[in-house]
């Protein structure tokens, strides 16, 4: 893949990182904006491995953030700039102003919205980007979603745009994840190193299981002679914030995949960043009993969905960890 024209990135979580890192010559990055001050210090990483790109946030306001983002859009499209975007976590005002400016661009979603429920605009709870879609008459060019309840926090909603103007060449989540597969098979055999990283961050049950668990795991591997990594959620409200004396923590601000790969195993529950491990993924969905069936059969649906034949391992007991030791 190559746009063959510099590009301007703009990115909503962490979720792009790896398929940045891999993809920064073929894209030919100029310019990442993110936004939030968060993702700044998450992408400064990025920043330090490619001094040559600009990184810059998007101010928050209303009305600013607004005006900041055309003038980004529009002045990609002055230079003949390609807008590359990730849209994972959804972005009605970055689907407006690109419905409105119609630059070229290049589509890549990093997950589905399978998750989510999709409901009605009558269901949608009516914050500021509703109010504007419904005011311009926009309603029937979104999807509306609501996301079922994680660690006991409140649900979490989603508009999503149903197309895009032609100029944006629209891929689908499986084109990257090839490119990332293909991109990290080097990376994704057992290694001989004695560092395994957990993965941690809320899920469908309560975060003392979760916790409890992970301890019980991070224990195991300390006493075998490991050397125990932690890296939590980026996102402050899915942070499980789990601690051991026995393990050491990496700033949850960074993102996992651009840490250095060099792991025997990477161990979580449902986040997608194992999906870059290959076979040194390990999966606690079927460990935990405290789980339904229905969350864990849509945790593994959304693996497979994302990626298609991966090779993530779910251990059903503490023995089968063991025996990957």
């Amino acid at each position: 893949m190559r746009l063959g024209n510099k590009s301007i990135c703009i990115v909503a979580s962490t979720l792009p990182a790896d398929f940045m890192a891999s993809q920064v010559d073929a894209l030919d990055i100029d310019k990442i904006v993110v936004m939030s001050r968060n993702l700044e210090r998450s992408y400064s990483v990025f920043k330090v491995k490619y001094p040559t790109i600009k990184l810059v946030c998007a101010p928050r306001g209303f009305m600013v953030q607004p005006l900041y983002l055309f003038g980004q859009l529009f002045w990609a499209k002055l230079r003949g700039h390609s807008v590359v975007f990730f849209h994972e976590c959804c972005l009605p005002l970055l689907d407006l102003l690109l419905m409105l400016i119609k630059p070229s661009g290049l589509y890549l979603p990093q997950v589905t919205m399978y998750g989510f429920n999709e409901i009605s605009h009558e269901e949608f709870p009516k914050h500021s980007y509703f109010r504007l879609i419904v005011i311009l008459g926009l309603v029937e060019y979104f999807r509306f979603y609501k996301a079922p309840s994680i660690g006991g926090g409140p649900s979490e909603y989603a508009i999503s745009v149903k197309g895009y103007p032609e100029k944006i060449n629209a891929k689908d989540v499986a084109f990257s994840r090839k490119i990332i597969s293909e991109s990290n098979e080097r990376f994704n055999r057992v290694s001989v190193t004695r560092k395994i990283l957990f993965v941690a961050g809320k899920s469908f049950i309560a975060d003392e299981y979760l916790i409890s668990y992970y301890s019980i795991l991070i224990n195991i591997a300390h006493s075998r002679g490991y050397i125990c990594l932690i890296k939590d959620h980026p996102n402050p409200i899915y942070r499980l914030n789990l601690y051991a004396d026995c393990a050491t923590s990496y700033d949850p601000l960074v993102p996992s995949e651009l840490l250095d790969r060099d792991f025997y195993l990477v161990v979580g529950v449902s986040s997608t960043s194992l999906l870059a491990y290959g076979e040194r993924s390990v999966s606690l969905l079927k460990l935990m009993p405290e789980m339904t069936s229905e969350d864990r059969v849509l945790c593994i649906d959304h693996f497979e969905k994302a990626a298609p034949g991966n090779k993530i391992k779910y251990i059903e007991s503490i023995d089968d960890f063991e025996k990957l030791l």
